[in-house]
């Protein structure tokens, strides 16, 4: 059996190929992972599967007050106020809620949110919480106070 000179060069060669592509699919794999990570899993902040949000059916003079809370990212959400005549009559929507959030357990007073009619007769309005933790929403409406609690996470 005869060696050539040769042999040991490309035997280097042939682990130095190797270890490039080792050094560049590890890299490619972990943005890989990453990716999946968000496709699967979201960019929820912090926010726990199941804490979309909060609803609430009250019955009042004449009808029923929707009221919903949903939560967006980072600490962001949006309240949905929809009056449902007994009738079916669409007036009272255009009486506007009074809305305003406070949180439980703390001094911190309370914030009014602005809500702007829609055109399918509900009021919407949005905001952001300072800070994760039960906040208290009340809706004064035609006369009537309504509460709901959420959790902002």
């Amino acid at each position: 059996m005869t060696w050539s000179a040769s042999e040991p060069r490309s035997s280097y060669f042939r682990t130095m190929r190797t270890l490039r592509v080792a050094l560049l699919a590890i890299p490619l794999a972990l943005v890989a992972a990453t990716v999946a990570a968000f496709l699967v899993f979201g960019l929820s902040g912090e926010r726990e599967p199941g804490s979309t949000g909060s609803a609430r059916a009250v019955d009042v003079a004449g009808g029923r007050l929707l009221v919903a809370v949903e939560d967006g990212q980072a600490y962001a959400f949006e309240i949905t106020v929809r009056f449902e005549s007994d009738e079916g009559s669409n007036d009272a929507t255009l009486i506007q809620p009074s809305v305003s959030m406070t949180m439980v357990g703390h001094d911190m007073g309370r914030t009014p949110v602005q809500m702007l009619r829609r055109s399918d007769g509900s009021w919407r309005g949005a905001g952001t919480f300072s800070m994760g933790g039960r906040w208290r929403f009340q809706i004064a409406f035609d006369g009537e106070i309504v509460r709901l609690d959420h959790t902002a996470r």
